[in-house]
């Protein structure tokens, strides 16, 4: 399995999964241009994208989902108007496209029904969860020592408080339904890695609340603090791409 982070933040974001012959895309919140222009520096194709999933109906994240035929497309309820209603997927209940199995996991968001993914593929899994205001004991369950996690890591607290943005922004922020900040993302890892796990890659960073070495090193003190001795942690971009799994560079 590999995955490539095209873009992650709050201008866009969308994953591209890559397994056994088979392509599976979360979210599009990216232009055409941008997605299919990214995909062929990677050797991918438009017609590599068999299955496309979506997260929830930020525009962040399904700014340009309508850019595919509704026929592969899956979401929560009421997130598309008009899907087919088997495309809409339900909390927990698993379902098969191709050799992949999807359990989606639901979340704490302002947003419909918003999903997190545990993604099975022929011999590894991954876990792709960002936009939630906190992690369900309940989802923990389905998190434990997968292969891959693309997990959110939005802000630093003290970063966050001290930008300018007005404070109904900053207190949606850090609410149940806003986004994880570095050191309950860490915690959260923590408790879920195990003897499977290869690597960590951060997401949904902020620009202005968050930087790559604050929440790298906030993973790093909270690591330590457990006794945790896990460095292959990588942290995903707004711009460029970053890639993991089994791939070639």
């Amino acid at each position: 399995m590999e995955y490539h982070i095209l873009a992650s933040g709050s201008k866009g974001n969308s994953i591209f999964i890559y397994d056994q012959g088979n392509g599976l895309l979360i979210d599009c919140g990216i232009s055409k241009r941008q997605l299919y222009t990214k995909l062929n520096q990677l050797g991918f194709h438009e017609n590599d994208i068999h299955y496309v999933l979506l997260t929830h109906d930020h525009v962040d994240h399904n700014k340009n989902i309508g850019i595919f035929d509704q026929s592969i497309v899956y979401c929560g309820k009421g997130c598309i108007p008009g899907i087919d209603e088997s495309h809409e997927i339900e909390n927990y209940q698993d379902i098969q496209l191709d050799h992949y199995i999807i359990t989606p996991l639901p979340l704490s968001h302002d947003a419909t029904s918003p999903l997190g993914f545990v993604i099975k593929g022929k011999h590894e899994t991954i876990l792709y969860m960002t936009d939630t205001g906190y992690v369900s004991q309940k989802n923990m369950r389905y998190m434990k020592n997968l292969d891959y996690y693309i997990f959110e890591s939005n802000h630093d607290i003290e970063l966050l408080m001290s930008t300018r943005r007005p404070l109904f922004l900053k207190n949606r922020i850090l609410g149940d339904k806003g986004h994880l900040n570095n050191e309950y993302s860490a915690h959260i890892m923590a408790q879920v890695i195990g003897e499977r796990t290869k690597e960590i890659c951060l997401a949904h960073l902020s620009e202005e609340a968050n930087t790559k070495e604050t929440a790298l090193n906030t993973y790093q003190r909270v690591f330590d603090e457990e006794h945790i001795y896990f460095d292959e942690i990588k942290v995903a971009d707004q711009k460029e791409i970053v890639s993991g799994g089994h791939y070639e560079n």
